[in-house]
């Protein structure tokens, strides 16, 4: 699995999210994200500055997300993709999309809105994302589309409630309009080697040490 990540620049990993779990985060991310969406473009002490679709550095706003983002499940979900001695946490992030709602995203990679976009590729540190997939997404729901760097396309990921889409940090991706009468939701937990947080407004910017 850890080779076709490297190949690929992402994985599908099916069903890993414990049921419990994934009800729980489900609920307080729907909750959170259906909360803030009337704030956007609002001012905010942390993360970019601002309010946007996605709620970044959500477990600031909800403990018990924090809880879950700094979980021995996390944990060894990022030493194993990661690969690195050290982890250093930076931002979790919940984006949910109404029925119908006019929100897409278009390609983009997480790194080139770091401190430090060319680092990145070049490869001075790495960071990773673990995006939880809360709700079904068939392709009407506006689900991920990964960059396969094996392929050199892009594959439209279909995934299911309790899948984590793993993406390296300088993967593009993007997703389409939720055109369903359901809810689409995802939780992301990004990690990085460095301690990069301190850099940007407010970022996550210590080790993750789990004992």
């Amino acid at each position: 699995m850890l080779s076709k990540f490297i190949n690929q620049g992402y994985i599908h990993l099916e069903q890993v999210i414990p049921q419990e779990l994934l009800k729980e985060v489900r609920s307080r991310c729907i909750k959170l994200g259906i909360k803030h969406k009337p704030l956007k473009g609002t001012p905010r002490d942390n993360g970019s500055g601002i309010f946007w679709e996605g709620v970044e550095l959500a477990s600031t706003l909800d403990p018990d997300l924090w809880k879950v983002y700094t979980s021995k499940f996390m944990f060894d979900l990022t030493k194993k993709y990661l690969q690195n001695e050290k982890i250093f946490l930076y931002n979790d992030q919940v984006v949910v999309k109404l029925p119908n709602e006019d929100l897409f995203f278009g390609s983009h990679y997480d790194n080139q809105y770091c401190v430090d976009p060319e680092g990145a590729l070049k490869g001075d540190f790495k960071t990773i994302n673990f995006c939880w997939i809360l709700t079904n997404m068939p392709e009407e729901t506006g689900p991920l589309s990964c960059f396969n760097n094996k392929t050199q396309q892009y594959d439209l990921v279909e995934a299911k409630a309790g899948d984590i889409i793993v993406l390296d940090g300088n993967t593009k991706h993007s997703s389409t309009l939720n055109k369903s009468d359901k809810i689409r939701a995802i939780y992301a937990c990004v990690y990085s080697t460095q301690a990069i947080g301190n850099f940007l407004k407010g970022y996550y910017n210590e080790e993750f040490i789990y004992l």
